[in-house]
This record gives C-alpha cells, sequence and structure tokens, in this order.
C-alpha cells in the first residue's frame, strides 16, 4: 500500500510503513516488523516508540517477547480530530506571530515627465490627502496639460493638498487652487528635490534642467513616519 495517504495526515514515512506492517501482521514482535517491512532496525524502533506515543500501536509483554499491535484504522479518524483541536488551540498564538511578520519595503524609480505623471495618477488612486515638503510648484507649470485633468479628479476626490513650500511667491499662486493649505519653510532651506507623502507611499522628485526623475517607496511605515516627520515642521512653521 502507498504511504502518501498516512504522510498526509501527519506521520513520517517510515512510521507509514511500520503501521501498515503491524495491520498486515496482527500481533508481530519488533523482528517480525523489521521483516516484513524491509526496514532497518533502528528507525522500526524509532517508528514503534513513536506510534505507541501517538496511540495508534500498543504493545504487550508475552513469555517474555513484547508484542506489538496497530490499533483499527478507523482510530485515525480521533488521531485527526486530535490533531485539529491542537491545531486550534495554537491557532491564536500562530496568528500573533502572523501580525508580526514585517512589512517589505517595495522601491521603484521613475524617470522623465512621463514617470511623474504615473506616480501622480498612483495618487489619486491611493485616494488620500497628500503632503508635501518643499513644493515648488513645478508641476503646475511643467506639466501643463496633465495636470488640469489630475486637478478635477483629486477635487472630485475631496483629495487635499497640504504643502510646506520653498517660497512664498509659489504659495500665493497656487494656494488659489480648491482644497490646497500651505506654510512657507522659512528662508534659507530651499531644495532641489520635493517629497509628496501619499497613502502607504513617499515619493521623492527630482526636477534637475527640466528632466525630472522620482523615487518612491511603497511601505506604511515608512509613510507613516514622513508624515510625522512632516506634521511635526508643519506645527514649527508659522504662517
Amino acid at each position: 500500500m502507498n504511504t502518501n495517504i498516512l504522510e498526509t495526515i501527519g506521520l513520517t514515512r517510515n512510521q507509514a510503513e511500520v503501521y501498515i506492517a503491524l495491520l498486515k501482521l496482527g500481533s508481530a514482535t519488533a523482528q517480525q516488523v523489521i521483516k516484513e517491512s524491509g526496514m532497518h532496525r533502528s528507525p522500526v524502533y524509532d517508528a514503534l516508540e513513536k506510534l505507541q506515543e501517538q496511540g495508534l500501536v500498543s504493545s504487550v509483554v508475552k513469555d517474555f517477547k513484547r508484542y506489538f499491535q496497530a490499533v483499527s484504522p478507523k482510530k485515525l479518524y480521533s488521531y485527526l480530530e486530535e490533531k485539529k483541536q491542537e491545531l486550534t488551540e495554537a491557532m491564536p498564538e500562530l496568528e500573533k506571530l502572523e501580525g508580526m511578520k514585517k512589512e517589505e519595503i517595495n522601491a521603484s524609480i521613475y524617470k522623465g515627465k512621463e514617470g511623474i505623471k504615473t506616480i501622480h495618477s498612483e495618487m489619486l488612486k491611493e485616494n488620500k490627502d497628500i503632503r508635501v515638503l518643499g513644493g515648488k510648484g513645478l508641476i503646475f507649470s511643467e506639466l501643463e496639460f496633465f495636470i488640469p485633468h489630475f486637478e478635477k479628479e483629486r477635487i472630485e476626490k475631496g483629495l487635499k493638498w497640504k504643502v510646506l513650500w520653498d517660497k512664498e511667491e509659489t504659495k500665493k499662486e497656487v494656494s488659489k487652487r480648491e482644497l490646497v493649505e500651505g506654510k512657507v519653510l522659512p528662508k534659507g532651506n530651499e531644495t532641489k528635490s520635493v517629497v509628496n507623502i501619499y497613502g502607504n507611499k513617499v515619493a521623492i522628485f527630482l526636477w534637475k534642467e527640466k528632466y525630472p526623475s522620482a523615487f518612491v517607496i511603497n511601505n506604511k511605515d515608512v509613510a507613516d513616519s514622513f508624515r510625522t516627520w512632516f506634521d511635526l515642521m508643519w506645527k514649527l512653521v508659522i504662517p
């Protein structure tokens, strides 16, 4: 008989071979099991010991010899139920361990204006308010044909821009738009990059000679960290 079915319920191959041999033999000594199964002495004794612990084999001493006997195959149903109960009891701890698994950090690089458009389209899909650190308003001048459609959908979804601008002039120009709130960073803090925080993602843009590129990190913990830092700076910047 193929041992696969017994292995699927938790027996090792050796245990399955010994159990099947005992079913055929009835009451038998270890030596008889060795002969019937064709296995070596050590794995047979190991399997017999384990099967007894599992309640699938019983033993008795007669005439100074130990005889082993497999329990009825119907006992396997009870064996499965015991395993099921053990699993049920262990489930809360297993689920707790699953909740501790570390979230992977996924990152992507985008180049050119088409890449920047792709990122902004993903912002709409995230459907979360957008925080911007070091805002320069370049998307409004460099993506003049894309932005009107983006802004229309953003406003329809009720998504807010919350921006820490590089310059006062930019704030005046862009803050007239709907659902835009902004403050200006203190002078001397202008940078060449812009950080956008939205949903579980952080996008870091670099606008260089009108050829932009961006690095997007997709990880909740990272995004939450950037949000915390942004909110702290927001509180410290005087309107």
